[in-house]
This record gives structure tokens, C-alpha cells and sequence, in this order.
């Protein structure tokens, strides 16, 4: 079929719409031109106008439709459509133009023309002379179904639209014949042309055998047949533009109609289930063979939603279990069909259990968590293990060494395996020990230096410790201690190592009460004796002293005071001390200085 759209300034652009048989009817193995030649012809002259060679654009296969969807056609049926266009100046002139394409040949498996592997097609559509040149052609809205089933009725609305809002008449017409098998893709030649021979007892009225016989309405387009013999039919429509009562342009459509015995079995066919575990949402594979209109039901109780008209839908269920899943083909018709299969919708069980971490003790208790009232259970628990392996919920495992050890759960449930992989850290105990110079007893005053010898026993000591009666005193690995109170205490050092494990180690040491004598009286008079304000054993003790007259003046300070004090610049008389040790201890008393 050719049709055109007017563009503007004189210029068309041409559609050569080319329909070809691909099933095993087209036995001369007919293929499209690589280059169809589209002629063009001045209205009234012989001549030729214009010849243009449009390359070919491919083809696309035409899916099977029929008008009842209980009925299939056969897998032999095979159309293939490729539309060749081309842009074209056709400056206007009174008689008009003609556009033309020929090709040769017809399938031989068509009855109602003689020798059709013997004829061709001419495709030709007119271009108005002015003052209509300004045209678009009428162009057919769809391709008639590609067979019609034998014995069933069959409509079609073979209307077409026009742009330029012309009035369209439909007829039913004779097809062109156009080339010879000589000369398959001819350059196209000028009209007139010939009509194809009918056969006996066919006519352009009664194309094809149908009881009533085919007919189209004038004014609508719509075509209406009940085809009664099986066959392959050549089939002409054609429509013609009307302006102001004249016909200006006409567009025929040449194409053919294969009837064929439909097969009417509809059987409902669901794919069975491949995928387990996998979630909630179940794809469905309709593996039907036949059918058009389908009808789901997912069997989700509680819900009107779980259904569907999708060829293949898919359903998100609200919870694990076993569904009954219903598929209606062609729900309403007379070539129901109806099927029900059992789906399992499960998902993967998440096994968990608490990693354990210890120290000191190598057996742990492993308790599994995201199992089900019908789940088994799969322990891997190490080669060092005992035992390596389990298949109960809970399992206690003893270690032969310490470190960190990988374990593996696995939990079945419903034919749906999940797998967590953790580890089990144990690990040993430190050893704590240290030693301390000077030993015990010491008096007070004496600073004591504890050395570090603990071991790890595996792990990395981070942390040390130390204590007397519960008090810490030091945290560093070797520690000082200065100033201990007199006393009996427990030294106690705590080690940690990196993994959280600690161990003790404790000593007795006891410090020894040095006591403060402080004089009442001296005398600075240079006999060399008693010549300072000498406080004995203070060296043994950080202080702050303070001197005062009688007046409360200070006359003496000092830090630390080490029995320095001689009374320089200070009259004879009595004073008054206070003396402060850094234990807590506080003296205070009067003084009486002689010279």
C-alpha cells in the first residue's frame, strides 16, 4: 500500500507499506527489495516524472491476532511488515500526479486468482491537481487480522483517517497485477493498469468464500465475513477522498487474508515452582499454551487483593507458608480453563548465636537463636574441639587451647538453610607476680620500689594495678611508693591483658612509726650546741613550718623544713610553731629562744 503526508512547499513524503508471507506458504521464497523503485507519474502524461530508489528498512514480524481468544492459529501462519519512505518535490499542477510500485510475485497457495505464483501487486495512490495539491492521503488505521478461523465470524473496522478532513466512501475492489515472474522488481510503469484475473466463481464483491458473503459499509469502513472454506484469499479495499462532493484522491489497500481451522483447546497451565527460600514475593510463569485473558487468584486469605489479569504477575505474601494458587484462562468465555497448584513461600532462617568471651576456663555453653518448632540444627566447632561438631539447639564445647576459634551454625527449616559464621574467644588467665625493694619492714618515709614480673600466658598485658588495703596507689608496670602511713598492709598488684583477662598477686609490707620530736626551747648563742630549731626525724617527712611572734607575725617559713632555722635577726622571747606534715598530721606548741 503507498500513502503520503503533505509537509509543506511542495514536498510529500511517500509510505510503501509492504506486507510479506515468512510462514512455509510463501514457497517461491519472496524477499523484500533492497532498493524499491517508487515511480512518479504527471496526471495525464505517460511519462515518467521522477523515479526514486528507497532502501530497505527491515521488517517486523506481525503478532497473530484473532478475534475470539478461544481461538489460535496455526504456528504456520507468518507475516512480516517493512515500511519504505521517502521525501519527494511535486510542484503542483493540474492534473495531478501518480506514485507507483510493482513487484512481483503472489504466493501460490492463494485460490480465489489463477496462477497467483504467476502475478503481482501494484501499489499506487494519487497526488490532486490543483487547487487541492495541498493533500495528505488517507491513511488505514489498522492491518486486518492476519487469519481469520474457519467457520467463526469475523469484524473488522478497516476504517482509515484523513488529516485534511476529507470525506472518506469504502469500497471493496479488484487488486492491480504489477511485474512477472521475468521480471519480479520492474521500474514501475504509468497507469492505466490492470486488474488480476479472478477465478471462477470469485468476483471484487465475493472475494472468499463466506456465508454471509464479505461485505464493507460504505460510510465506516467496517468489514464483516464468516469465512466457510479454508484457504489463502487475495483481497482489495479501497477508500476514495471526497472535497466538495468530488473525489480528489483514492488509497487502495492490496493484501490477503489466510482462513484457516483455528485450534479452540485452552488449557490452564501453570509453570511449576523452581525457587525456594527466596522471600515473600513468588514470581509466576504462565506456561499456557493457549488463551488472552487470565485471571490469578494467590490464595492469601484475609485479603481481595491477591489476584490479578497480568500474563504473568508476581505476589508479595504477608507471611511464610504453603499457598493454593488458582489460574483462570480466558475467565467469561466458553473456552475456560481452570488450574490450581500448591506454592511454598519461605525465607532463609537467620541463625544467631552470643559470641562468647572468657577467660581462664576453656568449655563455653553455645545456645542457637533463629530456629523454628521443625528446625535442625548444624554445628562446625573447630578441629581443637570437643565435640567438633553438634546438631542440637544447645551445645557446650570444650577447648584444648585458648585463642579465638570460628564456629559455624546452621539452621533448616521447611528445605530453607541460613548460616552464621561467629567465634568463641577464650582465653588464659595471666600470671601475677612482682618483687620489692627495700623488703619489709621499712621505716616510714622510706620510698619502695615494686618490680613487675607477670606474664601474660598467651595474651598481652595492657593494664597494671597496684593497691595497699584497697587503696591504688600506681598504675604504671614498675611502681614507686613513697610516704605509705606506718602500718601493716597487703600490696596487692592486678594485671589485665588485652583481652579483658586479670590476675592478682599480693605481699605483706609493713611501714615502721618514726616519731616527731619537737624541742621547746633552743639557744642560737654560737657553744655549737642547740644552735638550731631541731626537730628530730623530720627529714622523714614532707612539711610546711611556720613561725610566729607573739603577735601572730610570721618570722619563719618554710617548705619541706629540714632543721635549717637559727634564729638570725630575731630577739630573744617566745614563739609560736605550726607544723604540718603531708599525712595529714598537724602540731602546734610554743617555743622558747635563749641566748
Amino acid at each position: 500500500m503507498l500513502y503520503y503526508d503533505y509537509l509543506g512547499n511542495d514536498q510529500y513524503e511517500v509510505f510503501l507499506e509492504l506486507y510479506r508471507d515468512c510462514g512455509p506458504g510463501n514457497s517461491n521464497n519472496t524477499q523484500y527489495d533492497a532498493l524499491a523503485p517508487i515511480g512518479v507519474f504527471a496526471g495525464g502524461v505517460t511519462t515518467q516524472y521522477l523515479l526514486e530508489s528507497v532502501s530497505f528498512p527491515g521488517a517486523n514480524s506481525i503478532p497473530v491476532a484473532l478475534n475470539d481468544p478461544c481461538l489460535t492459529a496455526p504456528p504456520t501462519v507468518c507475516v512480516e511488515v517493512a515500511v519504505y519512505r521517502v521525501t519527494i518535490t511535486l510542484p503542483p499542477i493540474p492534473e495531478g500526479y501518480v506514485i507507483t510500485y510493482q513487484r512481483c510475485c503472489r504466493s501460490p497457495t492463494i485460490i480465489n486468482i489463477p496462477t497467483a505464483q504467476d502475478l503481482g501487486i501494484t501499489c499506487t495512490v494519487r497526488v490532486p491537481g490543483t487547487p487541492n495539491a495541498a493533500n495528505s492521503s488517507a491513511r488505514f488505521n489498522e492491518y486486518p487480522p492476519i487469519a481469520l478461523c474457519l467457520g467463526q465470524e469475523f469484524t473488522f473496522d478497516h476504517s482509515a483517517t484523513d488529516a485534511d478532513g476529507a470525506s472518506l466512501v469504502y469500497s471493496l475492489c479488484t487488486p492491480y497485477n504489477g511485474g512477472s515472474p521475468a521480471d519480479a522488481s520492474p521500474t514501475p510503469v504509468a497507469p492505466p493498469y490492470d486488474e488480476v484475473p479472478w477465478a471462477a466463481g470469485y468476483s471484487a464483491d465475493y472475494p472468499m468464500d463466506s456465508d454471509p458473503a464479505i461485505a464493507i459499509d460504505a460510510q465506516t469502513g467496517l468489514i464483516t465475513a464468516v469465512p466457510t472454506l479454508a484457504a489463502s484469499y487475495t483481497f482489495g479495499v479501497l477508500v476514495e477522498e471526497y472535497r466538495n462532493g468530488v473525489v480528489i484522491s483514492e488509497t487502495r489497500r492490496d493484501f490477503r487474508f489466510d482462513v484457516v481451522p483455528c485450534q479452540t483447546t485452552i488449557t490452564a497451565v501453570i509453570e511449576p515452582q523452581t525457587q525456594f527460600c527466596t522471600g515473600l514475593t513468588m514470581p509466576f510463569i504462565n506456561a499456557s499454551p493457549n488463551g488472552q485473558f487470565w485471571l490469578w487468584d494467590f490464595g492469601e486469605e484475609g485479603t481481595t487483593a491477591d489476584s490479578s489479569s497480568m500474563e504473568s504477575p508476581s505476589w508479595t505474601y504477608s507471611e511464610p507458608g504453603t499457598y493454593s494458587v488458582t489460574l483462570v484462562a480466558n475467565p467469561g468465555y466458553s473456552c475456560v480453563d481452570t488450574t490450581e497448584t500448591i506454592v511454598q513461600v519461605y525465607l532463609d532462617p537467620v541463625p544467631y548465636f552470643v559470641e562468647p568471651t572468657g577467660c581462664g576456663d576453656l568449655t563455653t555453653q553455645l545456645v542457637a537463636v533463629g530456629g523454628g518448632p521443625n528446625s535442625t540444627y548444624f554445628w562446625q566447632l573447630g578441629s581443637d574441639a570437643e565435640p567438633s561438631t553438634a546438631t542440637s539447639e544447645v551445645v557446650d564445647v570444650q577447648y584444648s587451647a585458648p585463642g579465638v576459634h570460628s564456629v559455624s551454625l546452621s539452621i533448616t527449616e521447611n528445605g530453607c538453610t541460613g548460616t552464621f559464621i561467629g567465634q568463641a574467644r577464650l582465653y588464659a588467665d595471666p600470671t601475677a607476680f612482682f618483687t620489692v625493694s627495700p623488703p619489709s619492714p621499712q621505716n616510714y618515709g622510706t620510698t619502695i620500689q615494686f618490680t613487675d614480673g607477670s606474664t601474660g600466658n598467651g595474651g598481652v598485658i595492657v593494664n597494671w594495678s597496684w593497691s595497699a588495703n584497697g587503696g591504688v596507689f600506681g598504675t604504671e608496670q614498675d611502681q614507686s611508693w613513697e610516704l605509705a602511713l606506718p602500718g601493716l598492709y597487703q600490696v596487692r598488684l592486678t594485671v589485665t591483658t588485652a583481652e579483658g583477662c586479670t590476675a592478682d598477686y599480693s605481699l605483706p609490707y609493713e611501714i615502721i612509726e618514726v616519731p616527731i620530736d619537737i624541742p621547746n626551747v633552743f639557744s642560737p648563742n654560737g657553744d655549737g650546741s642547740n644552735e638550731h630549731f631541731d626537730i628530730a626525724n623530720i627529714a622523714q617527712h614532707k612539711n610546711q613550718l611556720k613561725i610566729f611572734n607573739r603577735w601572730g607575725t610570721p618570722v619563719f617559713e618554710a617548705e619541706n623544713y629540714r632543721n635549717q632555722w637559727a634564729a638570725l635577726g630575731v630577739p630573744d622571747g617566745t614563739y609560736f610553731y605550726e607544723l604540718l606534715l603531708n599525712d595529714g598530721r598537724a602540731f602546734t606548741g610554743h617555743l622558747t629562744l635563749l641566748r
